[in-house]
This record gives C-alpha cells, sequence and structure tokens, in this order.
C-alpha cells in the first residue's frame, strides 16, 4: 500500500459528509470528487463554510464521511486494518492554523517536537530522539536549534511557533500533509517566510500537500493546482496559473477581485461570504446563484457539474466567463 508507484496519491470520489442537528441537515461536502497527485502541492481555496476545513480533516481520517470514497495510494481509507491505519497515520500528518493554541505552553519546544517520535517509535533511544529533533529543528529555520529545543513556546515569536509546529509535523518524514490556514495567524513578513519554507521543504522532503486557504494569492505562490470550493461543492479547478489568471466560475472572479491592492481600503471591499444552509437534502442549482451576477432560472433549478474547458481547467457553471 504506502510503495505504490501510482501517480494519484489521494482520490475523493463523490465523498459526502453531512452533519445532522435534530431533523436538520447540512451538507458540508456534497458529492465532491478530486485527485492529488504525487509530489504535488494542491491547495483548496474557499471563504468560511465552504467545507475546506472538513475536505482536509477526512483526508487523513480525523473525520468520517456520509457516502463515497476516498483512497490514499489505491486503498480506501476505511477499509484500512488497523495496522494499515497506525501505518498512514504516521505518514500522514496535519499542520493547524493557529500556533498560539497547537504547541501547549506547558510543554517544552523538545517535547512539542518529538510527540510523535513517542507515539510511534517509542523505542528509539532518547539520545536519537533528541538528535532528530536538532535536525527538524534547524530543517525548518530554528537555528540554531539548541538555542530553540529546550525553550517554551511562550518565548517564541508567532512565525517561530509555526515553525515549531512544522517541525513537528515533518519529524516523521510523512509522505502527506495537510495545512489547514497555516498563515492566517501570521503577520505579512511571517507568511512569506513560511510559504517559502514549505516550498522549500518540498524539496527536501519529497511530499504530497493539500494546502488549505481562503487566501487565493498564497494559495497561487505555493501550489501547482487548485480547486475553489463554495458551500461543500468544488465548483473550479485547475493550474494555479490558469484558474488565477483566467477564471471561469463567477465565484472564483469574486475571489480574486477580492483579495486587497496595494493602498486600497479594506473597507472598500465587498463580502463575498454568504452562507445559506443546505437543509434536507442539498441545494438543487448552483451554490453561488442566490447572489451570482449572471445566474439565470437554470442556474437556480438544476446542478452544474464540472466540465473540461481545455488545458485541464474544469469549471461547474452553466455560463462560464471563458
Amino acid at each position: 500500500m504506502f510503495n505504490s508507484n501510482e501517480s494519484e496519491f489521494l482520490k475523493f470520489s463523490n465523498v459526502t459528509k453531512i452533519f445532522k442537528s435534530g431533523h436538520l441537515k447540512t451538507y458540508a461536502l456534497d458529492s465532491v470528487s478530486f485527485s492529488l497527485m504525487e509530489n504535488e502541492i494542491l491547495s483548496v481555496v474557499g471563504e468560511s463554510g465552504s467545507g475546506k476545513s472538513t475536505l482536509g480533516l477526512i483526508a487523513i481520517a480525523m473525520e468520517t464521511y456520509n457516502s463515497g470514497n476516498v483512497y490514499f495510494e489505491g486503498r480506501e481509507i476505511k477499509k484500512l486494518k488497523r495496522k494499515e491505519l497506525r501505518k498512514f497515520r504516521e505518514k500522514s500528518q496535519m499542520i493547524f492554523q493557529d500556533p498560539y493554541e497547537s504547541l501547549n505552553p506547558f510543554n517544552s519546544i523538545y517535547t512539542s517536537v518529538s510527540t510523535p517520535l513517542y507515539g510511534f517509535h517509542s523505542k528509539m533511544p532518547y539520545d536519537e530522539k533528541r538528535k532528530s529533533v536538532i535536525k527538524i529543528l534547524n530543517d525548518v529555520g530554528l537555528m540554531p536549534a539548541t538555542e530553540y529545543i529546550d525553550e517554551f513556546p511562550t518565548k517564541l515569536s508567532g512565525g517561530q511557533r509555526q515553525r515549531a509546529s512544522i517541525a513537528r509535523s515533518f519529524i516523521l518524514n510523512p509522505k502527506f500533509i495537510v495545512a489547514d490556514e497555516p498563515t492566517s495567524m501570521l503577520d505579512a513578513s511571517s507568511v512569506a517566510e513560511i510559504l517559502t519554507l514549505l516550498k522549500k521543504m518540498k524539496e527536501q522532503y519529497k511530499y504530497s500537500m493539500l494546502y488549505i486557504s481562503h487566501d487565493i494569492a498564497s494559495a497561487h505562490y505555493i501550489s501547482d493546482r487548485m480547486v475553489v470550493m463554495n458551500l461543500g461543492r468544488i465548483i473550479e479547478s485547475g493550474s494555479s496559473d490558469e484558474i488565477v489568471n483566467h477564471p471561469a466560475h463567477p465565484y472564483t472572479k469574486k475571489l480574486i477581485d477580492s483579495v486587497p491592492k496595494l493602498g486600497e481600503k479594506l473597507d472598500n471591499i465587498e463580502n463575498v461570504n454568504f452562507i445559506p444552509k443546505y437543509i434536507n437534502g442539498g441545494m438543487k442549482g448552483c451554490t453561488y446563484s442566490n447572489i451570482c451576477p449572471i445566474a439565470r432560472d437554470k442556474c437556480k433549478t438544476e446542478r452544474p457539474e464540472l466540465f473540461d474547458l481545455g488545458n485541464n481547467h474544469y469549471v461547474a457553471c452553466f455560463y462560464p466567463l471563458i
């Protein structure tokens, strides 16, 4: 399973995730299908409520799903035996959004970063564990590592804490990383540093990654391909350059147009967020049809499926912009 030569590394096939509250149903994912290739960074872009974080949790088996299939290197995750699932968890790690919450303030950097080693390689001698932590701290730019390894998170800046979190995610040399909004809590200079670090780590560790973000600019910078989500559905996918330079869905264009330009006042930027509830069966038409400037009657009653515009650029829209 874990030595597959197939290029299709992770695959979602018509995955639906429903959250229930009494008799009400909320569709977090609504028949989502996509593939992540080996040694690729795929960004998942969308606003709050689009389903991207739920997608990330399902991808690393931290959340269940109602229907469809999720495959990792050709094997369905739901059908993994206990030993196989443990191996999958060892090779699949997550970088969380908030470095102030993801590191226990009462644990030293050594304790936090080495925790996966104690979980999966408990028999490794302490000296080897410490050497591994020192190496990974140096790799993520906390240098010299000896000055950081015994410190506590309160002594570190936000960017340094996120580097420590990244070190913890890479200590087991994973093959698959889910990065859930890893820069959203950082200042602008730290954002650039973390994105550059993740690209450098990709060359060094040869991993595949789902990069989850509401920020289409950072997603464009770091990823090879991109999928855009709106209310539980993928509404556009393709190369990051193609989508940003030639958006075909009105929602994608709105996301791009809403990125602040240098010198622009934030209060002049329209809010594109619109999150109605999927009640008892999901939406019949396009998820964006309620506020789409070009929507027609068909958009409100029929669900558009992804189709190829050419150049492996897919869009779920009856009236694409290109």
